[in-house]
């Protein structure tokens, strides 16, 4: 193919191991490389899918991607070196030249349609392709009747749930918020061309459904056979559509029931799984309301409490040597983080060994004098900040980075999940502050598992999978795979079976005997070298 060796690992990072008879390798065409130093080309013409950049000195990752156009995410996946080496002067790194072949971009949880202000149309127009597919059926959208590899969608062929028993199929119901009554007047020229932009539930809803048929074509290699059902369901507050749903016969022979999204339709469908014993999944939601006094309930996302509970026994593992410092917001209206973390880190401390006296609670002050009299010189300090208003967090980590006490890198700042979602935030400063935060999703682009599956679905899609999409999958492969296991037994067989997906992670409790699964698993993500990285 008159192509270098390097270019094959390039587009195929498995292949630095070799290849096998079987495997199928993504070639470059010859000629489409390109180096670029100082934002100069040198050769390989605009065809190229791929910048080639020599890092000078000062570049940081943040540079990088505000001059190219691009997030960490992608360039993380182009270089897996970069996750055990970092970011180092001299090194040639892998960018991606946005064509119209390949306008995807892996999308975060929160801004599900768009990042950095520009529009994923690829990922849109898969969406809307999805959306006509189920229009073909009812509106329920029962019985899509789509082949997934090996299964099966008849539904004349329903098999009665049995508890405890492996079985020959499972039925599956999938209720999700697809179309709404601006799904209707969308025009596919429109969402390429950028004239349209898709609902964000619908957009949701297509993500997740992509996912989850992924897992399907997954088990269904395995040897899984699945009857899924795929309602459409109301995205207001109606309850009347899933009534509906709900009075159908088919409905309470599930042997699983994932989603609906939002708690308040959730909880009628969560009813109705305890009336008939069926195990449900709030797959997006993370209200821990839904799981009380219902032990057919699990929840795949954990709530901010539990992401906060899982931190501080991080901390107490990781950093019981260190000066721990909680700051208290006097003027916060909502103060149950802290109350929340201070009792967490007191009850842990106190029987873990060596006992430990270096945990403080200081009042913040707008001179930081109060915290600052804790900040010990001759230690590393956490500095834990258990709040969720953008104002105070965005004031008090301004304050803070510019600060004395940031002159060194005797200080880290620990926060919550949703600072991840506050564009307020000055990245230099998240950088400066060493920032720590919880998270129930992280891909780990070096992993050659994770890589696989990706390179899959960029070969087929030429974008990147969004947030939701990977959630999809991992969320329906991880209860496939239990049904696999332990048939209808599955939900008492939760705890005793964690597992890392490719964006989502599972490790399952009840808080409550007489209520359901909360999902405990979590990530520390880090600010490192402008790069968010696992700790």
């Amino acid at each position: 193919y008159n192509i270098e060796v390097s270019d094959i690992v390039l587009e195929n990072p498995g292949a630095i191991d070799g290849i096998s008879p079987g495997d199928t390798i993504r070639l470059p065409e010859a000629g489409n490389t390109v180096m670029k130093k100082n934002g100069q080309g040198s050769g390989g013409g605009d065809s190229s899918l791929y910048i080639f950049y020599k890092v000078e000195p000062k570049a940081t990752m943040y540079s990088l991607c505000r001059q190219y156009g691009v997030n960490t995410a992608e360039i993380d996946s182009l270089n897996p070196s970069l996750a055990d080496k970092g970011m180092r002067a001299g090194m040639i790194l892998r960018i991606p030249r946005h064509t119209p072949k390949a306008t995807g971009k892996r999308q975060g949880a929160v801004n599900a349609g768009t990042q950095g202000g520009r529009r994923d149309t690829a990922r849109e127009a898969r969406a809307y392709k999805n959306l006509l597919e189920q229009k073909q059926d009812n509106r329920t959208m029962e019985g899509a009747n789509r082949n997934q590899g090996n299964t099966a969608m008849n539904h004349d062929t329903a098999t009665p749930k049995t508890t405890g028993k492996l079985l020959d199929k499972y039925n599956i119901a999938l209720l999700l918020p697809f179309m709404n009554e601006d799904v209707d007047s969308l025009s596919l020229n429109k969402l390429v061309t950028g004239a349209q932009q898709f609902p964000l539930l619908s957009q949701i809803s297509c993500d997740f459904y992509e996912g989850a048929k992924m897992a399907l074509d997954s088990a269904a290699i395995q040897g899984l056979k699945i009857n899924l059902y795929v309602y459409n369901i109301p995205s207001d507050s109606a309850g009347g559509k899933i009534d509906s749903i709900l009075k159908k016969p088919v409905f309470s022979t599930m042997n699983l029931i994932v989603g609906p999204p939002s708690p308040s339709h959730f909880r009628q469908v969560a009813a109705f799984a305890l009336k008939n014993k069926i195990p449900v999944v709030s797959p997006l939601s993370p209200e821990s309301d839904v799981i009380r006094n219902n032990s057919f309930v699990s929840k795949a996302v954990p709530s901010p409490s539990t992401e906060m509970e899982q931190m501080c026994d991080y901390i107490v593992s990781h950093y019981q040597s260190s000066s721990i410092i909680i700051v208290h917001n006097p003027d916060a209206s909502n103060n149950n983080y802290f109350e929340t973390v201070k009792k967490r880190l007191t009850t842990a401390l106190s029987i873990s060994e060596p006992r430990t006296d270096s945990l403080y609670v200081v009042n913040y002050t707008d001179d930081l004098n109060e915290l600052g009299r804790k900040i010990d010189d001759n230690k590393f300090n956490l500095i834990i900040a258990p709040y969720q208003d953008a104002s105070f967090v965005t004031k008090f980590l301004n304050q803070l980075a510019n600060s004395k006490y940031a002159r060194n890198d005797s200080i880290a700042v620990f926060g919550m999940n949703n600072w991840a979602s506050m564009d307020v935030l000055d990245v230099n400063n998240l950088d400066t502050l060493h920032l720590h935060y919880p998270a129930y999703e992280y891909t780990d682009y070096a992993n050659r598992a994770n890589i696989r599956l990706l390179q899959k679905f960029r070969n087929q899609f030429y974008s990147e999978p969004g947030s939701y999409t990977l959630q999809g999958f991992d969320v329906m492969y991880y209860y496939l795979t239990m049904l696999k296991k332990y048939g209808t037994a599955l939900q008492e067989n939760l705890p005793a079976n964690p597992y890392r997906g490719v964006h989502t992670a599972f490790d399952f409790y009840k808080p409550n005997p007489s209520g359901g699964f909360e999902n405990k698993a979590i990530y520390m993500l880090e600010y490192r070298n402008y790069t968010l990285v696992k700790d």
